[in-house]
């Protein structure tokens, strides 16, 4: 009897260390387990931590963007004014420019009508000059007119023409004189060469041709 008793507490001991043997295995497999866990968590705060790391640096980005967007609207609207400065200038100087060429035009306008106007000028002093160019010489033949009309040595022609007659050729003969105004001057055109004389005249200057016989 007392044998089965040593057998049964020998069995209960067994019993005991097979329980106390599973308790540890579960425990180890709880430790395992919790370990694992914790390097679970460990892994997540990481994975966490790199996750908030990533959201600040967006942020950041956002923030750097959001200055840059403003940076950019600004610098938009700068360009947009300088467009409309430029514009503006750029009307102005066509005014100036159409202005210029307007002046370019008169200008050669009125360079034009001074070389017309030159030319006439010219024309008109040779005109003047071809007038006082044979004074000279005009003047010796009145004087010898004047000198042969004072000594009394007047030619006689062979037909004797009635006095009717000359009176008659007289007026025809004013009749033909042709006024030439120069310079608001009046002169004379001989019908005989061309040539212009004073409108006190008596005869022309060049050609002796008389134009009024009845002052002689």
């Amino acid at each position: 009897m007392a044998e089965n008793e040593d057998l049964g507490s020998l069995n209960l001991w067994e019993q005991v260390q097979n329980y106390l043997a599973k308790i540890q295995k579960r425990e180890k497999e709880v430790n395992e387990r919790a370990r694992k866990l914790d390097e679970r968590e460990k892994a997540l705060d990481e994975r966490e931590a790199k996750i908030q790391e990533a959201e600040k640096r967006i942020a950041d980005k956002e923030k750097l963007l959001d200055k840059k967007s403003s940076e950019l609207e600004g610098y938009a609207k700068k360009l947009e004014e300088e467009k409309k400065k430029y514009e503006e200038k750029y009307k102005e100087l066509e005014k100036k420019l159409e202005a210029i060429n307007t002046a370019e035009t008169v200008l050669k306008n009125y360079e034009n009508t001074l070389k017309t106007t030159n030319e006439e000028i010219k024309k008109k002093l040779n005109e003047i000059a071809t007038l006082y160019g044979g004074l000279a010489d005009l003047r010796e033949k009145m004087l010898n007119v004047i000198q042969t009309l004072s000594s009394g040595e007047i030619p006689v022609k062979e037909e004797k023409t009635p006095v009717k007659e000359k009176k008659e050729e007289k007026e025809e003969k004013k009749q033909e004189f042709e006024v030439v105004v120069v310079d608001g001057e009046e002169f004379i055109k001989c019908p005989q060469c061309g040539t212009l004389n004073s409108k006190d005249a008596i005869m022309c200057y060049n050609c002796g041709y008389v134009f009024k016989p009845e002052e002689l």
